[in-house]
């Protein structure tokens, strides 16, 4: 993967100011076609119209098009590592795909369907063209009064304008059509004839997204300071509109590029109960031919102020206060519009008297406050709202409608008091410098899935009822050496937090096991907290005479179930509570050495007291029974099935698919997550000046850049808990280059 980027730009020091910036870049992704351009235009002016008005324009347009072709990781993922692309001969293979484990494929005559059952991703690439390009406006304008001494008005404003055009087309040579096309055709088993339901040719999809948003906001600024005293305090109101709409096409069938023609359905859309259209596994049918459209806004107003004073350099107060509404908050007064607000205090102790004897004390300062601030939350409505459907239903001929949400007539901003106390400190001219700061975040009124009575339609709603904690400390250690004068020094920080999160309150009556291990909210622990089964090892649930070995996961009590099954009850009285997957303790060491002309620096990271799962060996599953082998394999063949869920003990094991719904879940997976990760080292060269002056060159500076380079594990599998196996972890990445100043 490369980036390419290049870049213009023009400006001038006049009264009135222009900046004009050009730049195209380009990136190469990992995979064959793929890729992106972007090309971006920027431009800005500032101008004093008179002694007491500045004028303030900007815009920029930005145009980028992507080129997604080529595969994916997850569709490489998916293929058997065996399987080749190429035979010995040079020609395509068949990869196995999940359409092509179908039991009905074991009798279908192939050679009765207008197409081959066949895929390859070399040959699918070069077939198919998907792009998508977006054209981006964004004008920005700014008028600034000022009134009289120390006060301004300033109104601005901003329009943005997002449009993106997605193109996907495919040929007569990609799986795509040619599943599309034979899955749809009718197929009689009695005399094994096909019918065609789809024209033949190349399928097109379009469809379009435009996003138009605009923020409106006066704002009055007003400064004093005489003497001892300073003071700061704006007031201002802003308004945002943000419209977002998409387009959508029908599909085309029978699509032709070079002719720009499309082909007819042979039988009809179907979906008429005079005439009824069925698949090749004799299931009724419809094919869309209808335009899709959708609309949405956001709409937010802000009042807000905030003010400042300073007396003597050595205290300090703040205030602000704002009152927000949106579009999605219920439109009950007394819950729409949310005051938040905050006070604060500082004070500079260095600065008094009693302070100044202390001889090693450069800077001290004490910092405290304390306020309420919100969120809105976008995924629920306080209104019901129901879900129509797209196509007429094969069967009453009508459109239907589905209940997507019950509503919350209360909905109103989640809000989050938090207090924080603060020092800021400097020892022995700045030898020794950093911060600490504690603090205590609480949130009320956080939504979140609860229990409801069943009378209501539901047994469960996302309303306004979860608390949450969140309750800390953050320090910040750094120091600078000079070790002799200015030629060799040292400085380095080192940064450590420490968060503790507790869900405070939320009712539900029951959790099932799925909720737990799906990650849901649990009153008393994380809002992370990871959920897994307690594997009991294996069990004879047939009789001696047959026996019928199961693995197995413990339930309430002392009852075990198998893996065919369900788990009932609520999981909190038999799954075992593991730990957050968020790190509560987090590291961050920076430092720079300089030894004359040479230059070393290094970034180090660190995340602990956290967990993640580990990879298993991946059992087959339903959708497509093939397995794909991992390095887990020695693993299960060797374990102690007591400890680890062996292969099948039968030999016929007839629900073996079902396995999938308990073993990515056990306990043993979970392993800490802690580590250590080398993020940037930096390393450069600045040769002599008085060598370079001679050749008329004011700086020459050779330098090289390593990221990513390793990373220290706490598990003894070796495996990264941020880049599971199978994702596409970074690789180590080498730069080298030269700096020159003429």
């Amino acid at each position: 993967a490369t980036t390419e980027i290049y870049t213009l730009s023009l400006h001038d020091a006049l009264p009135i100011s222009n900046f004009l910036s050009l730049m195209h870049e380009q990136n190469t992704s990992n995979y064959l076609n793929t890729g992106s351009k972007r090309q971006i235009i920027s431009y800005r002016n500032s101008a004093t119209i008179t002694k007491w008005l500045n004028l303030d324009l900007g815009a920029t347009l930005a145009y980028t098009i992507n080129n997604n072709s080529g595969v994916t990781l997850s569709n490489i993922q998916s293929w058997a590592p065996q399987v080749m692309l190429k035979d010995e001969q040079g020609n395509l293979t068949n990869i196995p795909t999940g359409f092509n484990y179908l039991p009905a494929m074991s009798s279908l005559p192939l050679e009765s369907f207008p197409y081959p059952f066949f895929y390859n991703p070399v040959e699918e690439i070069e077939n198919r063209s998907l792009t998508n390009k977006s054209l981006d406006t964004r004008i920005t304008a700014a008028l600034t009064f000022r009134l009289i001494k120390g006060l301004t008005l300033e109104s601005r404003m901003q329009y943005e304008d997002n449009n993106l055009f997605n193109r996907s087309l495919y040929n007569e040579n990609t799986s795509l059509v040619r599943q599309t096309v034979n899955v749809a055709s009718t197929w009689d088993r009695a005399t094994n004839d096909v019918t065609l339901n789809l024209p033949l040719g190349g399928i097109l999809d379009q469809s379009r997204t435009q996003t138009k948003a605009l923020i409106v906001r006066n704002q009055l600024n007003y400064s004093y300071s005489e003497g001892k005293h300073d003071f700061y305090a704006l007031a201002g109101v802003e308004l945002s509109d943000r419209v977002y709409q998409s387009f959508s096409n029908p599909r085309a069938y029978g699509y032709s590029d070079e002719k720009l023609t499309v082909g007819t359905f042979p039988n009809g859309p179907g979906g008429s109960n005079v005439k009824l259209i069925y698949n090749w596994l004799g299931r009724s049918q419809t094919f869309s031919y209808n335009n899709s459209f959708s609309y949405n806004t956001r709409r937010f107003y802000a009042a807000y102020a905030n003010a400042t004073y300073s007396y003597d350099s050595k205290y300090t107060l703040t205030g602000s206060i704002r009152s927000d509404a949106s579009n999605f908050i219920t439109d009950d007064p007394k819950y729409r519009y949310a005051p938040f607000w905050s006070v604060g205090a500082g004070w500079n102790i260095f600065r008094e008297d009693f302070m100044q004897n202390i001889e090693f004390l450069d800077r001290l300062v004490a910092r405290f406050t304390f306020g309420y601030n919100g969120n809105v939350d976008v995924s629920t409505s306080f209104q019901p709202l129901i879900s129509p459907s797209t196509t007429v239903n094969t069967y009453t001929q009508e459109y239907t409608t589905s209940v997507s949400s019950l509503g919350n007539p209360t909905l109103r901003w989640e809000k989050t008091g938090t207090w924080n106390l603060g020092f800021d400190y400097s020892l022995f001219n700045g030898t020794l410098y950093g911060k600490l700061d504690l603090y205590n975040k609480y949130t009320r009124d956080l939504i979140a899935t609860i229990s409801i009575p069943a009378v209501n339609g539901s047994t469960s709603s996302k309303m306004n009822n979860a608390e949450m904690s969140n309750r800390g400390v953050e320090l910040e250690i750094g120091t600078t050496r000079a070790i002799r004068n200015n030629e060799i020094w040292w400085k380095g920080s080192l940064n450590f937090a420490y968060n503790k999160n507790k869900i405070e309150k939320l009712y539900v009556a029951n959790y099932s096991a799925s909720n737990l291990y799906g990650g849901t909210y649990v009153e008393g622990y994380n809002s992370r907290e990871m959920w897994c089964f307690d594997y009991a090892g294996i069990v004879n649930v047939g009789t001696e005479e047959n026996p019928n070995w199961q693995p197995m996961v413990q339930g309430p009590g002392d009852v075990t179930y198998n893996f065919t099954g369900w788990t009932p009850g609520d999981g909190r009285d038999y799954m075992l509570n593991m730990g957050t997957t968020v790190a509560p303790y987090t590291m961050g060491l920076t430092s720079m050495l300089q030894i004359y002309d040479f230059n070393l620096s290094f970034i180090l990271t660190g995340k602990f007291g956290h967990i993640f799962k580990r990879q298993s060996f991946n059992y087959p599953v339903w959708w497509n029974g093939a397995v794909l082998p991992n390095q887990k394999y020695d693993e299960v063949v060797n374990g102690d099935p007591m400890e680890i869920v062996p292969l099948p003990i039968q030999d016929e094991e007839p629900r073996f698919y079902f396995w999938n719904r308990f073993y990515p879940y056990l306990s043993y997976l979970v392993e800490s997550a802690s580590h250590v990760r080398m993020q940037e080292i930096n390393l450069s060269y600045d040769l002599p000046r008085k060598h370079l002056q001679k050749l008329g060159i004011n700086r020459l500076q050779l330098y090289a850049q390593f990221n990513d380079l390793f990373t220290i594990l706490a598990n003894k599998y070796g495996e990264d808990p941020e880049y599971p196996i199978g994702s596409q972890k970074p690789q180590p990445k080498f730069t080298f280059g030269v700096k020159l100043g003429l």
